[in-house]
């Protein structure tokens, strides 16, 4: 350093030259010394005559050119580093997405399109069967509850079985105070007049899909209503109890399970052990609920396609009817095994409805597609050609007949938009009471209505079906007559199609399309008032 001030004062005096480089840095420009060079001076005529100045200047190129020579430095070069750029910040490259697998057409696969298309539809069809595969055995109720039934919910659930089969019912406690005459009519009426929605829900949702099939523990002290629908799911609804939400309101408690893959189509209590409900899919299996053990037992499982439409019970012994699409009618003993049962052919299309006389249990009804209602005594019944007692002809097809609880008549529907009361005589001959007009075209997306008796026997015979008004209907079997118009405008937004009576209380069940069920409660009613005169005293 002491070196290059040296010589750049020097240069100042001499022919010294000095080479920049100029620079614009923060917008100042700035010299940088690149290289020093000594320029010798030239000898000529010209400047043979020096001052004093150039003299000193030339003396000074000499010295300068002589301390070089010592250092055996013949020009210095001084070179500058230019200040290192600064690295550009690196841009983020976006993150690649998954190479995708390059599309083949049919052509480069080899495949033809009706060979994929065959393809596609094996794998649904076979992802569908998997799924609907008709379960086997016996199954616990905490292995096919729902996902919106927790296994706690479950536990409660097996503790309201265990209470309701310590209050099995008796003939004793069914009221029989009704009296002969109109009077029995006239507390009919007053009955179902005082039926209201009594929850504070005006529907509770009890399963996912549309509602077949409804039925009624008959026990007092605690209502417990359960249903089927078209996906297999059996809810039930304990309609006095309610469970805590966790925004601190109340909901109703339902609880739900699956012991079936396809649509529950009949689901009843055994007329000889209320601890049994029974259950008939279209998944070809008939199971029952038994209390005590809190199981779904099978009691019928034939064939996996063997496609079931229909059950009743026999009212004294343990014996299942029941009616498939094809048309034929079946008896299968519960002593014997689940595989073994007797099968007859009795029509030529699907049975809707099979009803077995609840006194005379030789008699059968069976209602058809095939536009018939055909009465059949089982004692003759042969494996293949059988001939009905007789046989009622419609112009549409009968969707439901049952007999009454006394087993003296028979109600019917029909696609004929009627409701008809049949009447047996004593020759075993069904004679037409009456016909009632009535709205039964309920279209695809609502269940068929079916008419259902008061299974009381001792009350007057009446029955109720539903209304596509969202009402339900209380029809007097006597007379056809029109007892009440079960409804609520405000709070009833759905069809009640399918409904049933609970067998010792004033209460009426019914089911609608969306999985929701409403409870007809009787109201609390004030004491009559009685005006004694001389002529009732």
């Amino acid at each position: 350093i002491a070196l290059c001030a040296m010589i750049y004062k020097s240069s100042l005096l001499s022919n010294t030259k000095l080479k920049y480089n100029t620079s614009d840095t923060n917008g100042s420009k700035k010299k940088k010394i690149i290289s020093i060079h000594f320029i010798g001076a030239k000898m000529n005529s010209d400047n043979l005559t020096l001052n004093e100045y150039e003299k000193q200047r030339l003396e000074n190129i000499r010295r300068n050119e002589e301390i070089l020579r010592q250092l055996n430095i013949p020009e210095i070069v001084v070179s500058m580093k230019p200040s290192p750029k600064q690295k550009k910040p690196r841009p983020k490259q976006p993150k690649k997405e998954p190479m995708m697998p390059t599309r083949k057409s049919l052509r480069i696969r080899g495949l033809k399109p009706d060979d994929l298309a065959t393809k596609r539809k094996t794998e649904e069809e076979g992802h569908v069967l998997e799924k609907r595969a008709r379960k086997e055995g016996n199954l616990d109720l905490s292995a096919i509850r729902s996902a919106n039934t927790s296994l706690s919910d479950t536990n409660h659930f097996i503790g309201i079985l265990s209470g309701l089969t310590k209050s099995q019912p008796n003939n004793e406690d069914i009221d029989r105070s009704a009296v002969e005459g109109d009077e029995r009519l006239r507390s009919v009426r007053w009955a179902c007049r005082s039926l209201v929605i009594g929850q504070q829900w005006p529907s509770v949702k009890v399963t996912p899909e549309r509602i077949h099939c409804v039925a009624v523990h008959p026990a007092k002290d605690k209502i417990l209503v359960a249903a089927g629908d078209k996906i297999g799911s059996l809810g039930f609804w304990d309609v006095k109890d309610k469970i805590e939400l966790e925004d601190g309101n109340y909901g109703p408690r339902t609880y739900m399970f699956k012991a079936h893959t396809k649509s529950l189509l009949t689901s009843k209590y055994s007329p000889i052990d209320s601890n049994q409900l029974f259950t008939c899919s279209y998944d070809g299996s008939i199971r029952y609920l038994d209390l005590n053990q809190a199981k779904f037992l099978e009691a019928f499982a034939p064939d996996e396609h063997y496609p079931l439409s229909c059950m009743d019970l026999h009212p004294n012994s343990k014996i299942i009817y029941f009616s498939t699409n094809h048309g034929t009618f079946g008896i299968k003993d519960l002593r014997e095994s689940t595989k073994t049962f007797r099968e007859y052919t009795l029509h030529y299309k699907k049975i809707g409805c099979v009803s077995i006389n609840p006194h005379q249990h030789e008699l059968l009804v069976t209602s058809s597609l095939d536009r018939s209602i055909q009465l059949w005594d089982l004692r003759n019944l042969k494996a293949n050609e059988n001939t009905s007692i007789q046989k009622l002809t419609f112009d549409n097809s009968a969707t439901s007949c049952y007999w009454s609880p006394k087993g003296d008549q028979i109600v019917s529907t029909c696609y004929d938009d009627t409701v008809r009361v049949l009447k047996l005589d004593a020759e075993k001959n069904l004679n037409s009471s009456f016909v009632i007009p009535h709205d039964n075209k309920t279209g695809r997306w609502v269940t068929a209505f079916r008419a259902t008796w008061h299974p009381n026997s001792d009350v007057h015979p009446h029955f109720i079906i539903g209304n596509m008004r969202r009402s339900v209907d209380v029809f007097s079997s006597i007379n056809g007559e029109l007892i009440w118009n079960v409804r609520d405008e405000e709070r009833l937004t759905a069809i009640p199609a399918v409904n049933a009576f609970h067998p010792r209380l004033n209460f009426i069940i019914s089911g609608n399309a969306s999985g929701r069920m409403v409870a007809w409660e009787e109201k609390i009613r004030p004491t009559p008032t009685v005006l004694i005169t001389k002529n009732n005293r």
